[in-house]
């Protein structure tokens, strides 16, 4: 493996066993296979998180073969769903990029060497998932789907196919879990909180797809999807109709990057800002020419100039103009 901690990556696996059986095990087994498998030039570790299982799964570490003796063991004092357990992995992971593997999927062969490839070559990239098959429960396929790789066709199909990362295929920076808040607790979007954060991450932050099946999706009546689906499908179509009312999947491409050059920040950097304005409507002292792309980035907030402002470099803690009293922009929001 490289040393380059750059490029290491943190696997967050939860795990709840409500009931411990030869299946569970052996699918947990075949998952932690597949992930150290994996041929990388990059450090990695797996976070294990136990949510509260009522027997803890680091105790049957001896049923999981050699792999169970990389795994990094957290565990929940009690039961707090996927949202919780998937944040504490987030916190504790060591390396900048997050990958996400579930108890019983499994990565195919190069998944993490095509996406890596990804990330190396491009330094605006934040998160990249992979096309997926879908399995059933003994292990035969059912179908196989793949999704657009390019920004533009990722948000033509969020807002017309649905969500466009298979979620255990998705590695993305750590630094932007962190902007956004991490994954979302609100009942509103209660067992689709996947879908509430692409959606904002998509907008401010440029994703990838490797337009391959390197991951295989266990169907089962078990899962969130197949338990909750009445749930899940009517918050989805109010984050997608909210989000389609917006007009933005042609624009985000090109406005966020011209955002950026009138900066002279990255493209992660001008994203940043955009999403403080936009959730926060934090002021910014900002040069003539980025006020265009940003309002095309914002339609739903009003630009209104504010008499003092910190450079937007101080407002991301960059070096910039610290003390300085500047005239700005605001964002205010809409009615």
């Amino acid at each position: 493996m490289s040393a380059d901690t750059h490029l290491g990556i943190s696997v967050v696996l939860p795990v709840f066993f409500r009931h411990v059986s030869e299946d569970n095990i052996r699918l947990l087994r075949d998952a932690l296979s597949s992930v150290f498998d994996q041929s990388y030039d990059a450090p990695c570790e797996v976070l294990l998180i136990d949510d509260g299982s009522p027997v803890p799964v680091e105790s049957l570490a001896g049923e999981l073969g050699s792999a169970a003796a990389q795994v990094t063991w957290l565990r929940l004092d009690r039961n707090q769903g996927i949202v919780g357990a998937l944040n504490r992995g987030i916190d504790a992971a060591r390396h900048p990029l997050i990958a996400r593997m579930d108890a019983d999927d499994l990565w195919l062969d190069g998944k993490l060497a095509a996406q890596m490839a990804l990330f190396k070559s491009d330094p605006d990239l934040t998160i990249c998932a992979t096309g997926m098959t879908r399995i059933n429960s003994t292990g035969d396929e059912i179908d196989t789907h793949i999704r657009p790789g390019d920004w533009g066709g990722i948000l033509k199909f969020f807002v017309e196919g649905g969500c466009p990362f298979p979620h255990g295929s998705v590695i993305a920076r750590k630094q932007i879990y962190q902007v956004l808040g991490g994954y979302p607790h609100s009942a509103e979007v209660r067992h689709c909180e996947d879908y509430a954060l692409w959606s904002h991450w998509l907008r401010f932050f440029k994703p990838a797809m490797v337009e391959a099946a390197l991951y295989s999706y266990r169907v089962s009546d078990s899962s969130v999807s197949g338990e909750h689906a009445a749930q899940q499908a009517k918050s989805s179509a109010f984050i997608r109709d909210s989000f389609e009312m917006l007009g933005l999947s042609e624009v985000l491409p090109t406005a966020l990057p011209a955002l950026a050059d009138a900066l002279g920040a990255s493209l992660i950097e001008a994203g940043h800002l955009a999403y403080r304005m936009w959730h926060f409507q934090s002021p910014a002292a900002l040069p003539a020419q980025a006020i265009e792309p940003l309002a095309a980035v914002l339609p739903d907030r009003v630009l209104v100039s504010c008499d003092t402002a910190q450079s937007w470099q101080d407002a991301l803690h960059l070096q910039g103009n610290s003390g300085t009293s500047l005239k700005g922009i605001a964002a205010e929001v809409v009615g």
